[in-house]
């Protein structure tokens, strides 16, 4: 299997390009290998029709290794942490595409406490698979009766979340959710409903589809949620929120059918529903976050502290550190009410709330909000990382600080922030100015200096048109 399928803790593969049941029981295998035997693991799948064969093949490899295995069904990852801490398990394993159309899967994989560095567990399956075991498939299926369970888990999570919001106040409210027929379809509107039995909600794309209805099911991807931003309109909605496929992210659309970018959803969470709680307190986020937020979260007397872009050292930061809140720019955000992982009905449950207390319209908030001149992360086809730092730092005579997932090259009016996608081929740029005209610039600047780089320069230019900045 060609290790460009790699991405940190997530390996991704074409169902079609060597992806097997046989793959999935030699990578359950080796991550048996990884923690003691006897060891019990969370296990979850995604809608995709492809995750349910390979999630059996996972879970034969895991029980061929000695492991105990608790199926929780075809879940959200957000839910898998949560069920491996309910039940004190080592780690969770999800089998699922993430964000991505349909015709990839993967896995998605956090071990508590290992030794092993996320990049020695990928080592580790891909020597595995490589080489894969001999697993007897008939001793197997006569351990499954000690050590393979199947849970639902989702009546305790909704009491537990109910027990949070129970003293919500009482008014009429009109939600729309959209799980764009991933993960959450049939759960995430049931189970807002059943938290806030107050709110009217709403849904649409509610039913589990394979093919998330021919749209890539990223919510940050503005065609993926035309559909929503128009039923927001339409229904007169106060409120609605687009869960990405796996819901590790998702977007807030105002009541005019307006989606928030990332940062705007960040600042609402920092400066609106956590204020005076960041004091004293630590703020996780990763080195292409907005200063706008950084500052803020200072003034409120939160101490930023800066984690790699890997969702597997976030996580582990997030424990160690204890950290009240984590962000990723991204637009995943963690909080250490939940363990310190996140959970997207959790953060929109918050924002009810406080939309319950406060009667203010999204549309109107917005006006309020300092300007954030900062791109999403711009990707483009190229794998040394270094060439690319190395040439600018001579076009700019500028020395680049490096971070813990990249290079920064920092100024008082601007920054760039430049990294590899490990296996990807791919090196990802996020630009930020003081204002609109520093970000043009900046923008132009990097193209021109790049302009002897193959296509990078007007790939640059082409994806920051769309970014639609103001």
């Amino acid at each position: 299997m060609s290790s460009n399928i790699y991405r940190h803790d997530h390996i991704l593969g074409l169902v079609d390009g060597g992806l097997s049941a046989e793959l999935y029981r030699s990578w359950g295998y080796a991550i048996g290998q990884m923690v003691p035997s006897g060891s019990l693991l969370i296990v979850t799948s995604d809608v995709r029709d492809s995750s349910v064969p390979f999630k059996s093949a996972l879970i034969e490899g895991l029980l061929s290794a000695g492991i105990k295995v608790i199926d929780i069904g075809l879940l959200p990852a957000d839910l898998a942490m949560y069920a491996k801490d309910n039940f004190s398990a080592v780690g969770f394993v999800c089998v699922g595409g993430d964000w991505h159309s349909s015709e990839w899967n993967g896995l998605r994989w956090y071990i508590d406490g290992t030794k092993l560095s996320i990049s020695e567990q990928v080592m580790r399956l891909q020597e595995i698979a490589s080489n894969p075991p001999v697993i007897d498939l008939a001793a197997v299926h006569l351990s499954m009766h000690e050590l393979f369970r199947k849970r639902d888990i989702t009546f305790h999570w909704i009491a537990w979340s109910q027990n949070i919001w129970h003293d919500a106040n009482q008014r009429a409210m009109r939600i729309l959710i959209d799980p764009m027929h991933g993960s959450w379809s049939q759960l995430a509107g049931k189970a807002l409903q059943a938290i806030f039995p107050q709110v009217s909600i709403e849904t649409i794309r509610d039913f589990p589809i394979d093919n998330f209805g021919g749209v890539i099911p990223n919510s940050r991807i503005d065609e993926s949620i035309i559909t929503t931003r128009n039923a927001a309109k339409n229904l007169h909605v106060d409120l609605a929120v687009a869960l990405d496929a796996d819901a590790g992210k998702f977007t807030i659309i105002d009541n005019e059918g307006n989606p928030l970018s990332v940062e705007e959803m960040q600042w609402l969470f920092i400066r609106n529903l956590l204020c005076d709680a960041l004091d004293g307190e630590c703020l996780l986020h990763d080195s292409a976050c907005s200063e706008v937020l950084l500052n803020e979260s200072i003034r409120l007397g939160a101490t930023p502290i800066v984690s790699g872009m890997t969702l597997e050292r976030f996580l582990d930061d997030m424990r160690q550190m204890k950290a009240f809140f984590g962000i990723m720019s991204d637009g995943m955000m963690f909080f250490r009410g939940t363990g310190g992982c996140r959970i997207v009905v959790l953060a929109i449950s918050w924002l009810i709330d406080y939309m319950l207390c406060t009667t203010f319209k999204l549309s109107e908030w917005r006006k309020t909000l300092p300007a954030f001149y900062i791109t999403p992360e711009l990707c483009v086809d190229y794998s040394e990382v270094e060439e690319i730092v190395n040439h600018l730092s001579e076009e700019w005579s500028s020395k680049p600080i490096e971070t813990i997932d990249g290079y920064c090259f920092s100024g008082t009016a601007a920054r760039v922030h430049i990294r590899s996608m490990r296996g990807y081929e791919q090196i990802k740029f996020r630009f930020e100015s003081k204002n609109k005209d520093g970000l043009d610039n900046l923008v132009h600047k990097s193209s021109i200096a790049l302009s002897n780089f193959g296509k990078i320069s007007s790939s640059l230019t082409d994806q920051y048109k769309k970014c639609q900045i103001k």
